[in-house]
């Protein structure tokens, strides 16, 4: 297992906002956006023919996070956008880990919908280059991210 990170990691991962669809099926495109993110940096030019292998998981935690980052892979992550911190409710979403900042207590996001408002839920704002390299508090996100308590958050382990 990779050493505990110390210092600001961040990847340089192109950002794909969900609203700017050429169709009316932006607002459902957040899964998407954020796969199309993680390949475009992973095999760029691939979005023609992918080559990346990925595997659905539901035991998501920071270490786990932090460890894909260090060997240079963003993690796409799905997690609850509505409702308040102390009780994240439906309408999942998915966005992008690209970086983490171990002493701001923060993951750096790529978020395709815009600025989430993690206290209270929902958007601060949906403008097409509003989630670019978000912090996310790791405790604020990891709440709405583990709701069934720690080692359940939704991922892509990609490889």
């Amino acid at each position: 297992m990779p050493a505990p990170l110390s210092a600001r990691l961040t990847l340089a991962v192109p950002y794909f906002s969900q609203n700017d669809s050429a169709t009316p099926q932006g607002p459902r495109m957040c899964f998407s956006s954020s796969c199309a993110m993680a390949a475009a940096f992973l095999r760029p030019g691939c979005l023609a023919g992918l080559g990346i292998g990925a595997r659905f998981r539901q035991d998501g935690r920071l270490e786990q996070l932090i460890a894909q980052l260090q060997r240079g892979i963003p993690c796409p992550v799905g997690w609850l956008h509505h409702g308040p911190v102390d009780a994240p409710r439906g309408g999942g979403h998915w966005s992008l880990v690209i970086g983490a900042d171990p002493a701001a207590g923060t993951l750096l996001m790529h978020d395709p919908n815009g600025d989430a408002d993690l206290v209270g839920g929902g958007y601060r704002s949906t403008a097409p280059a509003a989630g670019r390299a978000l912090p996310y508090s790791e405790r604020n996100w990891g709440r709405r991210w583990m709701v069934e308590g720690p080692g359940s958050g939704w991922w892509l382990e990609l490889s």
